[in-house]
């Protein structure tokens, strides 16, 4: 195959495991997912050093911690990773838990690095073969998760360094928040006059039952559209009707 074709799909490759990371990554727990609030692709920190292929961050209650997944599209490229500094020491790296996503059958549970987790890729499909969403609940009264197993000492200088920089590349962030809480609040304002408006309307509807059926009690028919059609025709016929003659 050509050198330049191979590169270029290699690439591809490796652009659509990121995105499914991402995807994978804010996927709630019903879903096989982390469930995190905040995920991003192929960032780097501001001291340049490592480059996660996608992040994210989940702060949920208890539940305060980031997930990094790393998107290996060959073997060479799986092994090469174990002697980069900050998997030689983990503490140096990003995430509090570590996944490989890679095309199914590229990496085997067996080979995979202490308290790495593994994401296999057929398709567009999903599965997750090792990691700590798959640990079970506790018993009650708790019925959280255990992820201590797969817990890294992740370097949280470098995350915080990398939020920051990927913030300021979205602009006035202050800004945006100011825009956002307006528009929440003509959001709400909507949304109550919404409310008020479906009131009134089975407002309506009930007293428009109501008045059909005292017309019907009544003898008379309470189809609206008879009762137009007749009133129109007698006002046709009013018009048409000669004028009484005048002495």
């Amino acid at each position: 195959m050509n050198k330049i074709l191979w590169t270029r799909t290699m690439n591809d490759l490796h652009n659509q495991l990121c995105v499914l990371g991402v995807k994978w990554l804010r996927a709630p727990a019903s879903l096989g997912g982390p469930g995190c609030n905040i995920a991003m692709s192929e960032c780097q920190a501001a001291d340049n050093g490592e480059t996660p292929d996608a992040i994210g961050f989940r702060n949920v209650g208890y539940e305060q911690h980031t997930v990094l997944v790393e998107a290996k599209t060959s073997r060479a490229d799986f092994l090469a990773d174990a002697r980069k500094p900050h998997r030689v020491d983990a503490a140096k790296g990003m995430g509090d838990f570590r996944y490989f996503i890679a095309p199914m059958g590229l990496i085997d549970v067996a080979e995979l690095p202490p308290k790495w987790g593994l994401i296999e890729v057929k398709g567009r499909s999903l599965k997750v073969r090792a990691g700590h969403v798959l640990q079970p609940r506790r018993p009650a009264p708790h019925y959280s998760k255990d992820y201590e197993p797969w817990r890294h000492p992740a370097n949280k200088v470098r995350e915080m360094s990398l939020i920051v920089k990927m913030l300021s590349r979205v602009g006035d962030v202050d800004a945006y928040q100011r825009e956002l809480k307006v528009a929440r609040n003509e959001h709400a304002r909507a949304a109550r006059d919404y409310e008020r408006a479906y009131e009134r309307a089975e407002h309506a509807e009930r007293v428009n039952f109501i008045l059909r059926n005292r017309l019907e009690d009544a003898g008379i028919s309470a189809n609206l559209d008879e009762m137009t059609a007749t009133l129109r025709a007698r006002a046709r016929a009013n018009r048409s009707s000669p004028l009484p003659a005048t002495s």
